[in-house]
């Protein structure tokens, strides 16, 4: 395989530089890997920023071509562990497979579990517990929760339990559809071929396909609907063709196997001709993000970008973005409502939704508001930030233990930093003593932070319905 160096220099010893390009260069001899290149520093040092934005220049040059990137370790592309997780994701998306030279730990986000600080925390440092769970992984043991379709045995191997194990079978070949005829290569373990073979003309998406389970009555172990990640997170396991991944370690033929190896190589071609390259967006957060929740089934509606591309008369192309509200029960496709009866699980236009609820804030007595008033509410963004960040340390765990993609940790991280900003914005607005009259007057001419914290002012949440919305403020609803 194709691979690049990268490193940044951690030290101005001269010697330790000269042993990261030695570590680079033996991981890739080792490993038959093709080094065609390794970007440094340079001479003059270039900045930091300059530098990793040569590589992935590089990587584009490839023409979506994959390509492994090899570094000596995370910190050579981050000092913190959402920093490693943003470069991770973009490095993924311009084809680079990151992998670290260091033996014990070459999966990065395994090894920036151990090494990198994450929202003021130090990094797992407890080397005895790792080394315990590798020499499990060494014997293809389970390790923690079984993936969907097995159970773990009692000499703690894999065993498949029949009832999922069918559909997961259903899952693969819903997916991945039928092989043309001729293509059946049992012995290609590698899903890393020409995306030209045995590509399926049509075949439902992952969001097709979770409706369809859901719609069923189907649910995950946990009792949950299904959803297109979890779905994804499936189809990228290789422990169904019974290869064991964990810890940097693969024992092909570890278990029995529940999906054929061409079937889940044909699942991976698909999944990376509907994986678009997309250029990296200015996030802009949602005003309402942690505020408004299904009035259903109580979850929070998550804010969701489209883009739509259309043709004019004069051939040329246009595309607009398109951002909602869904609650998520909503968009997994759960349930289907009946005539005459309110959508149980609504979603609204970003900017419908908004204005109803500054509407309904505005409609109210200005006294009704002040006894409503409590600068408290903005407790409600620092709620929402811990709830951010365990939700992608939870996402960045998952991944490391070989279940699901980079890619799935896209969505958490955007939220991460939605939060972040509407947290900072928070933090300036208390620091300016945010009184009643601002908040009152922030409805008209204040920035998104400073707007969802004079909303958090008024209301504890605010309750979403298919066709209105009702806030429920701080001190109960007005009277």
């Amino acid at each position: 395989m194709r691979a690049a160096g990268y490193y940044r220099p951690l030290t101005s010893d001269a010697r330790s530089e000269q042993a990261t390009v030695s570590a680079i260069d033996r991981y890739c001899r080792e490993g038959f890997h093709t080094l065609s290149r390794v970007v440094g520093p340079g001479d003059p040092p270039l900045r930091e920023a300059d530098q990793y934005a040569a590589l992935v220049s590089y990587l584009e040059g490839l023409g979506r071509s994959e390509a492994l990137v090899v570094i000596p370790g995370p910190k050579h592309l981050s000092d913190t562990l959402d920093g490693l997780v943003e470069r991770l994701v973009e490095l993924d998306r311009v084809g680079g497979e990151v992998r670290c030279t260091d033996p014990d730990l070459p999966d990065p986000l395994q090894n920036g579990l151990e090494s990198l600080p994450f929202a003021g925390r130090s990094p797992v440092q407890n080397r005895r517990v790792r080394e315990s769970l590798m020499s499990k992984a060494a014997r293809g043991e389970v390790l923690g929760r079984t993936p969907y379709g097995y159970v773990a045995d009692i000499d703690g191997t894999y065993k498949i339990e029949t009832s999922e194990a069918a559909l997961v079978r259903r899952l693969f070949d819903l997916y991945a559809g039928d092989a043309p005829s001729g293509e059946a290569d049992e012995s290609d373990d590698d899903p890393g071929r020409d995306p030209s073979i045995g590509l399926p003309v049509t075949g439902p998406g992952l969001r097709r396909i979770a409706g369809l389970f859901n719609g069923e009555g189907l649910r995950t172990r946990s009792g949950r609907p299904w959803t297109p990640v979890t779905l994804s997170g499936m189809l990228r396991n290789r422990v169904y063709t019974g290869s064991y991944v964990r810890y940097g370690m693969r024992i092909a033929g570890n278990h029995d196997r529940i999906v054929e190896r061409d079937v889940f190589n044909r699942a991976q071609v698909i999944m990376a001709s509907r994986s678009p390259v997309r250029k990296k967006r200015v996030l802009t957060p949602y005003l309402l993000s942690g505020i408004a929740r299904c009035w259903s089934c109580g979850q929070g509606m998550h804010g969701l970008e489209r883009n739509r591309r259309w043709t004019r008369g004069d051939g040329s192309t246009a595309t607009r973005s398109y951002r909602y509200y869904v609650c998520p029960s909503r968009s997994a496709g759960v349930v289907e409502e009946e005539p005459g009866e309110e959508q149980p699980h609504p979603g609204w236009r970003e900017a419908d939704l908004d204005r109803a609820t500054l509407d309904a804030l505005r409609a109210e007595p200005v006294e009704s508001l002040r006894a409503s008033f409590s600068p408290a509410g903005s407790d409600a963004v620092d709620d929402g930030l811990r709830a951010a960040e365990q939700q992608f340390m939870e996402s960045v765990r998952v991944v490391a233990s070989g279940r699901g993609g980079v890619t799935d940790l896209a969505a958490p991280l955007e939220e991460l930093r939605t939060m972040r900003n509407l947290s900072e914005s928070d933090r300036a607005d208390k620091g300016a003593d945010f009184t009643f009259d601002d908040a009152l007057g922030a409805f008209d001419t204040a920035g998104p932070g400073e707007l969802h914290a004079a909303i958090a002012s008024f209301v504890d949440r605010v309750i979403v319905h298919a066709d209105r919305v009702e806030p429920v403020y701080r001190t109960g609803p007005p009277e």
